[in-house]
């Protein structure tokens, strides 16, 4: 690679972890929804209700590692690049 190609010209472009956040927000306001359904049916709960809420859950909890294992991942990029540069 020639010093031309680090000029400061190239335009940079990131991600933003918002979207994931949303999407882990939407996943958490579903449970709670759920539990507000459960929790008024005081007198009896469902064998379909309780699979139905280990569903949500196991899928929040899928989702919210999927979002540490991007954000870690990015990071530890972003510090190896710093890394290389560095010497």
């Amino acid at each position: 690679m020639s010093a031309a190609n680090f000029s400061g010209t190239a335009r940079q472009s990131g991600f933003t972890v918002s979207n994931l956040f949303n999407i882990i927000n939407g996943a958490v306001a579903s449970a709670k929804a759920k539990l507000s359904v459960i929790q008024g049916n005081r007198s009896s709960i469902s064998i379909g209700d309780m699979f139905e809420m280990q569903m949500l859950m196991n899928h929040l909890s899928q989702l919210s590692e999927m979002t540490t294992a991007v954000v870690s991942a990015s990071n530890s990029a972003i510090t190896r690049m710093a890394q290389n540069i560095k010497g």
